[in-house]
């Protein structure tokens, strides 16, 4: 259960990194209730597949 609550922090965690620092690296992502929930459920590799979708 640890490991669970550290993966969605995480991801969440690098979700709002994306977002803040959108200007420096030139990928935009939004905070959505989606993009929440799948950085929450699956972590950094949640992340991973948000952005790539984006880049679709």
């Amino acid at each position: 259960m640890k490991s669970f609550a550290a993966s969605a922090v995480l991801g969440i965690a690098a979700l709002f990194a994306l977002h803040f620092l959108a200007p420096l690296t030139g990928v935009a992502m939004q905070v959505a209730p989606l993009s929440l929930a799948v950085s929450g459920l699956l972590g950094l590799p949640g992340v991973t597949l948000l952005v790539l979708f984006q880049m679709l």
